[in-house]
């Protein structure tokens, strides 16, 4: 990936270039025009722990990153897949559509919040319940929980389901008043 984008300044393989020279799949040969990133990552730890083999944390980072990554989503992925063992790097091919599990708002019968239930609740709390999940036990909680601030500062689908509770109340309370049956709450993307 050593071949820049004129417009969006990203960086592509030459075999991915159309037959003008300009790039299609990062914005549209300049027609997609997106708003510059609060440059989050320019001050952030996150580029130190992407780039910087000198921070502390960076080795342990990498090697799990695949379980930061899946501690702070909103949903999980679900397909079928099949599996390319024993190559490098890891492949997988998707058989099917995919398709992104996620949960309700309110944790189900006593179960210990995930995904976007950890969204809704104070940030601590989310923390302490993404650090004690089996699958992130190797997760530094410091980091997890900088990674996990970071989402709910600039991330717009945290602010959006943030207020899902605020929603799902005053359905409730509107149903009740009008004697109806509480309808099912659904956010759409």
């Amino acid at each position: 990936m050593n071949i820049i984008c004129q417009f969006r300044k990203s960086k592509n393989f030459a075999a991915e270039r159309s037959s003008d020279g300009k790039f299609t799949s990062c914005c549209r040969k300049g027609k997609i025009k997106l708003e510059k990133p609060s440059d989050a990552l320019s001050n952030d730890f996150l580029l130190d722990l992407l780039t910087n083999p000198n921070n502390p944390d960076y080795k342990k980072f990498h090697d799990n990153i695949r379980s930061y990554n899946s501690a702070v989503s909103f949903a999980s992925m679900g397909t079928k897949v099949v599996d390319f063992s024993g190559g490098e790097p890891y492949v997988f091919k998707v058989h099917g559509q995919i398709h992104h599990r996620t949960s309700h708002i309110q944790s189900v019968n006593g179960q210990a919040p995930h995904y976007v239930q950890l969204y809704v609740i104070d940030s601590t709390q989310a923390t302490k319940i993404r650090v004690n999940h089996p699958a992130n036990e190797q997760c530094n909680l410091r980091i997890l929980d900088q990674i996990y601030r970071f989402f709910r500062q600039l991330n717009l689908l945290s602010d959006t389901y943030r207020m899902l509770p605020e929603i799902e109340s005053r359905v409730i309370a509107e149903s009740n008043e009008a004697g109806e049956d509480v309808p099912v709450v659904n956010m759409v993307f």
